[in-house]
């Protein structure tokens, strides 16, 4: 049960920084199959995946590093990804 409250949270973040992040002029576009996208996505979720910043749209996973360099994932289009915001009082400071 924790670790889905964690995964939650760490989709969580990942939206958040979508809704913060702007566009960068350093950003690339790559193909990646469904499970290599699942896979990254799960990744930045859990914490694997540290000295990046990731975000998700509808359309793409963003992933940014120290450096403001931006690269741009398709996302499946016959698949969806769910954020969750757990919360005690209210969903966003």
């Amino acid at each position: 049960m924790k670790l889905k409250i964690l995964i939650l949270v760490g989709i969580v973040s990942i939206a958040i920084v979508t809704a913060c992040s702007g566009n960068n002029d350093g950003s690339t576009s790559e193909k990646l199959a469904t499970d290599e996208i699942k896979e990254l996505v799960n990744d930045y979720s859990v914490g694997n995946i540290t000295d990046k910043v990731a975000s998700i749209t509808d359309e793409e996973l963003i992933v940014s590093d120290s450096t403001g360099n931006q690269i741009s994932y398709s996302l499946p289009e016959d698949e969806f990804f769910v954020s969750i915001a757990p919360y005690v009082n209210e969903t966003h400071p």
